[in-house]
């Protein structure tokens, strides 16, 4: 599968960070390091959090200058583990205040305004529902940080705000790191890795549990905060108002169509797509693409369905351009996306 368009300033909040760093996971010397760094820039960790700021993804880099990818998805796992309400900034209070693992679960639809670093999608299906996370820095070792740190930090999050352990699988696309190998979270069948792409998948039954802070009129003054911002850093943003468009309903539009959507002409839509490096053709393809992955992992769904549901009269032509997506054919990735269930069970099961 083709990696994400690169996001050069992949970042998350300060306050994550330092929570991150007074847990104790960040051992002296990469402590000292981000010390140095800050010291350099001549910002300070704490001032960083109290202005509500974020801090580039790559300073991982400068903490663990022989980073690897075990590493990374240790760290973002074990920090996930241990994430607090008020690391979410923004999202800190609509998560206290949510009703319900569903409404808690849509607040991921705000993560941009929080953190470029993930994004997430969603696909709600007969018995469950799928939530995918796409990781955005582009560095596939620094990606794992963020995506192992949303997966666990759901756990975590809903463990806190729902009595007993609610019911969820997360499904992880990359190989299994050594130090899994012992993870409770594996052995109850509950982490699964080698997945055809991240996801979690959570139950009707668990979207609908009722969180014990629920507080209707906080959540629904938050929520209609997020939106506002979301509107307001989207408004004079191109790329950002042609995804919105192309995740939407719409998903199926045209240049032509899309250009009119935004109040734009078609020559002033290529011209700002190019000036952000990208293209219509791009950007509908990576969200044709997303939507195919979800579509897919509905097990009742026909391969011709699903290219139809993109716009695809013939199944040929949507098995041409998934293959040109992601460098296998529909089909093969229905097959993948099976195996890895039966295979990461806990032994002797």
């Amino acid at each position: 599968m083709r990696l994400p368009a690169e996001v050069p300033d992949a970042d998350l909040p300060a306050a994550m960070l330092a929570q991150i760093v007074e847990s104790k996971l960040v051992d002296a010397d990469a402590a000292a390091r981000l010390q140095q760094l800050l010291a350099r820039l001549g910002r300070d960790l704490p001032g960083m959090v109290a202005a509500g700021e974020r801090v580039p993804l790559h300073w991982f880099r400068t903490m663990y200058p022989g980073l690897d990818a075990d590493r990374a998805a240790w760290l973002g796992h074990a920090a996930g583990e241990q994430t607090r309400l008020t690391s979410f900034a923004a999202l800190s209070l609509p998560l206290v205040s949510a009703g319900s693992v569903g409404e808690v679960l849509r607040l991921l639809e705000f993560m941009p305004l929080i953190s470029s670093s993930v994004t997430a999608r969603f696909l709600a299906r007969a018995d469950d529902v799928v939530v995918m996370i796409q990781a955005r820095s582009g560095d596939p070792v620094l990606d794992r940080f963020p995506v192992h740190y949303c997966a666990a930090a759901i756990q975590r999050l809903l463990a806190i705000l729902v009595a007993g352990t609610p019911s969820l699988e997360v499904h992880i696309a990359w190989p299994q790191p050594a130090c899994f190998a012992d993870h409770p979270d594996l052995r109850a069948g509950r982490l699964h890795f080698d997945a055809p792409f991240h996801h979690l998948v959570v139950p009707n039954a668990t979207m609908a549990e009722v969180c014990r802070f629920s507080d209707p009129v906080a959540y629904q003054g938050a929520l209609a905060g997020l939106i506002a911002q979301r509107q307001a850093a989207a408004s004079d943003e191109t790329v950002g108002r042609l995804k919105a468009l192309l995740d939407g309903p719409d998903h199926r539009v045209g240049i032509d169509e899309a250009a009119r959507a935004l109040h734009l002409s078609v020559s002033t839509l290529k011209r700002r797509l190019a000036e952000a490096g990208t293209s219509f053709r791009a950007l509908r393809d990576d969200a044709l693409q997303q939507r195919a992955l979800l579509l897919l992992a509905e097990p009742s769904a026909t391969l011709a369905s699903v290219g139809a549901a993109l716009g695809y009269g013939d199944l040929a032509n949507f098995a041409h351009a998934f293959k040109r997506w992601t460098g296998q054919s529909p089909g093969a990735f229905r097959r993948r996306r099976a195996r890895p269930a039966a295979a990461s069970l806990p032994p002797g099961l």
